[in-house]
């Protein structure tokens, strides 16, 4: 077998790169499958890229750019499974993965598993291909299970990530919170993971003038607009930042500085589901309807306009692993408030590239929204603080540690199969 990187399965069982942002099972890990993917592409590595047929009308294989292909492969009913409905599947995928592979002669020199059901499916591919299996978890049951209040997550999820920690072969980590967790919470050696943070298109997320940017998504021009981006999820705090909102509501006017009207601007959720009639329905009760507007899913082609069109973005999760959304902002220039948890607290700093606010505290983060608000300086600085940082996560930087890693993987196994 070649030393050299020239082909990787990625697996990316129950959710599609091609995916729509902003639904229940799609976000900041499609895109990290999707970029990385590419820009792996684009330095002539092969990468084939599987993921579970949720649609008669899917194409088999499907192009993503330079030497990437998306396969879709059959796997139970072709419609959309929650994870812990794809889980009794996971044998049939792995066949045929395993049919696909011989069929087209494919040989791959590692593969690199997003989630734990693709965990699982690596393990088993492992049997027969003789290749190193890299995990990515992206988030982790007991981490939801301690920051979500009464947040159960499935038993087989719990032990399938333990499983994982103990027989994949090395493990990334998007922050040093991450790796923390997997050593305390799930016993893993700390020699055994890597901390490699997601990237950010810089050339798509980049700075665009805010007429400019507000006149292509059609937002008033004479407006604060506050801006949401995410799942429609629970984890997510909207309900926070609604109640953080009919704060600021109740107090507008020249005695609390907000002269201009603002907008809160909601980009997620596929279609109208249990949570997204609830927060609705908060926003009625909250008497916020003239302000809050719920977008739905956006392609990522037109996410750079709202970031840009934005005086903020707000991101009041309970928890996250990393904050990708974040990341775009910041890259567009646009500052942040976030809840200081998970990775949000690493990725920004305080009063410097952003503000950091108690989670599931709306009084605090209506502070912090009209400290925004009512200091276009301040803005400004952390704005300008914040597309510099992001610079640090640009891409190319990324996926060249990726490569790194996946290169000494490789020569591992060779020297282990060789001594």
């Amino acid at each position: 077998m070649p030393n050299k990187l020239s082909s990787v399965a990625m697996l990316s069982v129950h959710t599609c790169p091609f995916a729509a942002l902003g639904g229940k099972k799609t976000g900041g890990m499609n895109v990290y499958i999707r970029e990385l993917s590419r820009q792996l592409g684009i330095r002539g590595i092969k990468v084939d890229i599987f993921t579970r047929c949720e649609s008669k009308d899917s194409d088999d294989i499907k192009r993503l750019g330079k030497n990437v292909k998306v396969i879709h492969i059959a796997s139970g009913p072709e419609k959309t499974l929650t994870p812990l409905e794809i889980y009794p599947y996971l044998q049939e995928f792995t066949q045929n993965v395993l049919r696909f592979s011989e069929k087209m002669g494919t040989h791959y020199q590692l593969i690199h598993a997003h989630y734990w059901l693709s965990g699982l499916v690596a393990l088993d591919l492992r049997k027969y291909w003789k290749v190193p299996v890299l995990q990515s978890f992206h988030t982790l049951g007991k981490v939801k299970n301690r920051f979500i209040p009464g947040n159960r997550e499935p038993r087989d999820r719990l032990l399938a990530e333990e499983k994982l920690v103990r027989q994949a072969d090395h493990l990334t980590a998007s922050t040093g919170e991450e790796r923390k967790n997997l050593i305390e919470l799930y016993g893993a050696r700390p020699d055994h993971i890597s901390v490699i943070p997601p990237g950010v298109d810089t050339r798509r997320f980049r700075p665009i003038p805010k007429s400019q940017a507000k006149k292509a998504i059609g937002i008033g021009q004479n407006s604060n607009l506050l801006l949401f981006v995410g799942r429609l999820v629970p984890l997510k705090g909207l309900e926070t930042l609604l109640r953080a909102i009919a704060v600021l509501k109740a107090s507008s006017g020249k005695a609390f500085g907000l002269e201009k009207r603002f907008e809160l601007a909601i980009i997620g959720g596929e279609h109208e589901d249990r949570y997204m009639r609830m927060v609705k329905a908060l926003s009625t009760e909250l008497v916020l309807d003239n302000v809050a507007s719920f977008f739905g899913s956006r392609d990522q082609r037109v996410l750079p306009n709202y970031y840009c069109a934005a005086d903020m973005t707000i991101i009041p999760s309970s928890h996250e692993s990393f904050g990708l959304v974040a990341l775009e902002s910041m890259a567009c220039g646009t500052p942040v408030i976030a809840a200081r948890v998970g990775g949000l607290q690493y990725l920004l700093s305080h009063r410097k590239t952003g503000l950091l606010v108690k989670p599931d505290d709306p009084r605090s983060l209506a502070v912090a929204i009209k400290t925004l608000i009512q200091n276009p300086v301040l803005r400004k600085k952390l704005g300008f603080n914040a597309c510099r940082e992001a610079g640090k996560y640009e891409w190319k930087k990324i996926e060249a540690k990726v490569r790194a890693l996946y290169t000494s993987l490789i020569t591992h196994q060779l020297l282990n199969s060789e001594s």
